[in-house]
């Protein structure tokens, strides 16, 4: 059960990142910049980043570790957990991106995780 659950932690850790590396590839591809131009083109500067790559390749690795989990935990012990990541993606965003992030948002984050780990109680 401790290693499911080191796999299952070590996938969501993988999952936030390929939401931090995909949110730096757009920024650093400045599309939104791009007025005029192409939706190919828009699509190729941002799949040709470094960073959107790695995103992808994070998400990868999570699927794949997420399928070890699911064969090895109830879905619905499993599932809720992938939630705990809404925490970490608001820490960092506001750590790396700046992003302002009101109480409202940090009181509804502290609510579900609050629910994981009643979730991991039962």
């Amino acid at each position: 059960m401790l290693l499911d659950l080191s796999i299952l932690l070590v996938g969501i850790v993988l999952g936030v990142s390929a939401q931090l590396f995909l949110k730096s590839g757009v920024e650093k591809s400045e599309i939104q910049y791009l007025h005029g131009v192409s939706f190919f083109e828009k699509g190729k500067r941002m799949f040709l980043n470094w960073y959107v790559f790695f995103g992808f390749g994070a998400y990868a690795v999570s699927l794949l570790l997420w399928l070890v989990v699911l064969s090895h935990l109830e879905l619905s012990y499993a599932y809720p957990m992938v939630s705990s990541g809404y925490l970490f993606v608001a820490l960092f965003s506001r750590l790396l991106f700046h992003e302002k992030v009101s109480w409202q948002r940090w009181l509804s984050i502290f609510l579900i995780i609050f629910g994981v780990v009643l979730v991991g109680l039962s």
